[in-house]
């Protein structure tokens, strides 16, 4: 072989080594590639789940802290319907309060005490004087008149002979000075035997409150009364006479007279049908206890507490009846 041959073979030769080596070089490459792909995929692949683990536990915790807010929202929109309608959650007295409250108003536990309670203006002081036996001008009478005249409880025994009662006037409820709120445990009404609920125009909030509350404490004994009852059956056969109508005029004739008394008998029949249905409406709504309404005014309580008859009488003697059912009871438990 001559020497041109021999150096064509070795030119030959390096370039296959070189083009061997380059090519080893692009297989290493390669497979480099292929490994960092691989740890790149596996990385990619790790921060996927752990993305999605995330996301999973970040959905539980708002699902959770919408749940809770939910939950918190609810309770929050029940205490305020309560607070705006004059119910207190239940807050029971301690044994310091009930012995507080027994000796600032002279409880004795051989008498009853019966409390009246009720809207301001309502005609709580001519109640107590009529179940006194008592009219209102009597000088040991409670202070009437047309506003609020009981700023404080006020303590009434009961004049006739041998009685274990004593009465107590309370402050209207809602008045600037006990709101509704408050009204029965800052005023100490638990420590009552009977509680009198006393309305005029219409039964109020403040009322079933009372009521609610009596249930909550069952030493406590409710009743409801409507008061001034001539007056209003008097102002309702007033709406339906003619204009100008004056029953003092002392010329008015037989006739009208007539068509009044015919209107009176109608607004009577009308209030004591409407006034029981409201009543046991709003006892039922409430989810009270049933409970009858006594239905009176205070010139024929006092003529049937004297055993005299009275036109005006509609549920003054059963009143009377019960309250002394109500003292016998209470009086027995006691012994």
């Amino acid at each position: 072989m001559g020497r041109e041959e021999v150096d064509a073979a070795r030119r030959g030769a390096n370039e296959a080594e070189d083009i061997a080596r380059k090519t080893q070089n692009r297989v290493d490459l390669s497979w480099a590639q292929v490994k960092e792909a691989e740890r790149v995929g596996r990385a990619a692949e790790g921060a996927a789940e752990n993305a999605q683990r995330c996301q999973e536990e970040h959905e539980r915790g708002t699902g959770t802290a919408a749940a809770a807010l939910r939950r918190a929202e609810e309770e929050k929109l029940a205490i305020e319907c309560d607070w705006f309608e004059g119910v207190r959650p239940e807050c029971r007295p301690s044994e310091e309060d009930i012995v507080r409250m027994k000796a600032k108003y002279g409880y004795n536990p051989n008498f009853l005490h019966l409390a009246v309670v009720g809207s301001s203006g309502g005609g709580k002081s001519s109640f107590i004087n009529a179940v006194r036996g008592l009219s209102n001008d009597d000088p040991t009478a409670a202070r009437t008149g047309i506003v609020e005249t009981t700023n404080a409880v006020t303590r009434y025994p009961d004049p006739r002979p041998n009685s274990r009662i004593i009465w107590y006037d309370v402050p209207g409820a809602g008045t600037l000075n006990v709101p509704e709120w408050q009204y029965f445990n800052d005023l100490g009404l638990y420590i009552f035997d009977c509680i009198i609920v006393l309305m005029d125009n219409r039964f109020l909030d403040s009322d079933l409150a009372i009521l609610r509350a009596c249930e909550q404490f069952s030493d406590v004994e409710g009743f409801i009364v409507r008061s001034k009852s001539d007056q209003h059956i008097n102002n309702m056969a007033y709406n339906r006479m003619p204009r100008g109508f004056d029953l003092s005029d002392p010329d008015m004739n037989n006739e009208t007279r007539s068509q009044f008394q015919q209107m009176k008998s109608e607004g009577r029949r009308r209030f004591i049908e409407e006034t029981r249905q409201n009543v046991q409406i709003n006892i039922k709504s409430n989810n009270l206890s049933p409970k009858k309404v006594h239905i009176v005014c205070k010139d024929a309580l006092l003529a049937v507490g004297s055993n005299l008859r009275s036109s005006k009488a509609i549920d003054e003697a059963e009143l009377l009846n019960d309250i002394r059912e109500c003292v016998h009871r209470r009086l027995q438990s006691k012994y």
